[in-house]
């Protein structure tokens, strides 16, 4: 089964994170694309939460979802 491979995108004006179509909300998961110091990538399973300073990813400081690869996870 292929999945979907899609940007995480922002709209300001309803405060929300996009994925596929559809808005993110606190404690969903996807897989995104994290980058790594050597250059490359991988695959991590996130979750997403929201605070006084924005959307975030628990166990991912400083690293904004905003633009990041996503598809939906494995895990259940």
């Amino acid at each position: 089964m292929k999945r979907k491979i899609l940007q995480i995108v922002y709209e300001p004006e309803r405060d929300r994170l996009i994925w596929n179509g559809w808005e993110i909300h606190c404690g969903q998961g996807l897989e995104v694309l994290l980058p790594i110091r050597d250059g490359s990538a991988v695959w991590c399973p996130v979750s997403f939460e929201y605070n006084c300073s924005g959307w975030y990813m628990p166990g991912q400081p400083g690293v904004s979802p905003v633009g990041l690869w996503a598809r939906e996870s494995t895990e259940v």
